[in-house]
């Protein structure tokens, strides 16, 4: 990719797990929207259920799901997948295609990147940690990481972990500075990126305020790393994927591809950018690589409390009410909060150039939806935002 091609296809990177503003701009828009139409039967997409008896009721949801999904790429969405739970009944609708050069279907199967997802990995890691006394969520980022986090009033001595976890340590971006944007392949460290965040000073005093900032959990990542003298990629693995058996589960650092077949990704007129871009510019903060249904038991287990002691989990959930670009919603450690007209959802969400993906559970696990589809920018569009959230409402309350 041309380097003038790729800085504009990498300003979607300041989403490279753009956080939670449009979670609660999606829910908003579902619980201010009167129900789903009738349903009609989708032209295009597929869906099937699994688990449990499907029923009428199970079909009438398919059935919304499947007509809200083709709203989404009939709005410009090159492909769609939804998967939804009732209790035992897991189900996944499709619409489009998951490559456009071919023609191939969404498939529940794919990989895709799930992008700021990933936070919620790092924070469970993070509080295992707490909950065995590796560390403390009071501990400050200088004491793990000396010298790390210094200049231009930027003083981590006095920023905590829960801090960073939280996004209220006041520390800058790094995702929208030109030299990530302008050599999508490099491989950068995570002492590069926060080193880029260093060169502007704290937005604000720690703990007095409130900014999305992938800085923070690329630094909470390294944190991992020097309490257990692992690689974050080994802690996920002992930790969540192979206790969870997600066996769909990657978290590449440096590799541009995919372990198996894949969603492909794209971005405006620069087309497919799925395998042009390095996760070493995401690392902890958004490099994790999944399908939907691994993301979905991800999440069960941790908002029904089986990766976390009760304490732990207390903090997990502890959210204050936020405003993200003028969006007001719940934030927590690595988790948000989203109201929907049937109760609160748990989850988190994510964008990477060339992939959005929405993440909802409920406290007690009855109810789930993962929605992603393989295109960047599609939410700034007025109807596809207000389909996003009518396509959330269904799958998460129909």
């Amino acid at each position: 990719m041309a380097r003038t091609r790729a800085a504009a296809a990498l300003s979607a990177v300041t989403a490279v797990i753009a956080g939670t503003a449009l979670v609660t701009t999606v829910a908003a828009g579902a619980s201010s929207a009167s129900a789903a139409a009738e349903p009609s039967h989708g032209g295009h997409g597929r869906h099937g259920g699994h688990g449990g008896h499907g029923g009428h009721g199970g079909r009438g949801l398919d059935q919304k799901v499947q007509e809200a999904a083709d709203r989404l790429v009939a709005d410009g969405a090159p492909g769609v997948l939804v998967m939804t739970r009732r209790g035992g009944r897991v189900s996944h609708v499709t619409a489009g295609v998951s490559d456009k050069a071919t023609g191939a279907p969404m498939d529940h199967r794919l990989l895709f990147r799930i992008a700021s997802v990933t936070k919620s990995f790092t924070s469970t890691v993070v509080l295992q940690l707490d909950a065995e006394r590796r560390l403390s969520l009071d501990d400050t980022v200088e004491k793990w990481l000396p010298g790390v986090v210094q200049g231009n009033g930027n003083d981590g001595s006095k920023i905590t972990i829960r801090q960073l976890l939280a996004q209220t340590s006041g520390l800058n971006e790094y995702v929208q500075d030109p030299r990530i944007m302008g050599d999508p392949a490099r491989v950068w460290t995570p002492a590069e990126l926060v080193a880029i965040a260093m060169e502007k000073p704290p937005a604000y005093t720690p703990g007095q305020g409130w900014n999305y900032s992938n800085t923070n959990y690329v630094l909470a990542g390294m944190i991992i790393e020097k309490a257990t003298g692992r690689t974050a990629g080994t802690e996920f693995q002992r930790r969540i994927f192979s206790p969870l058996r997600l066996r769909h589960t990657y978290f590449p650092t440096t590799s541009t591809s995919f372990p198996g077949p894949y969603v492909h990704g794209y971005y405006a007129e620069y087309g497919d950018v799925s395998t042009r871009i390095s996760p070493s510019s995401a690392r902890t903060a958004g490099g994790i690589v999944s399908i939907v249904d691994d993301v979905a038991r991800f999440h069960r287990a941790l908002f029904t409390g089986r990766l976390l002691p009760a304490k732990q989990m207390r903090e997990l959930r502890t959210v204050r009410p936020v405003n993200d670009a003028g969006v007001v919603e719940d934030y927590g450690l690595g988790v948000a909060r989203i109201k929907f007209s049937c109760g609160y959802a748990w989850g988190h969400d994510g964008g990477f150039p060339g992939y959005r993906t929405w993440t909802y559970t409920s406290a007690n696990g009855h109810r789930q939806a993962v929605i992603t589809y393989n295109a960047s920018g599609l939410e700034s569009g007025e109807k596809f935002r207000a389909d996003l959230g009518k396509t959330a409402e269904a799958a998460f309350c129909g």
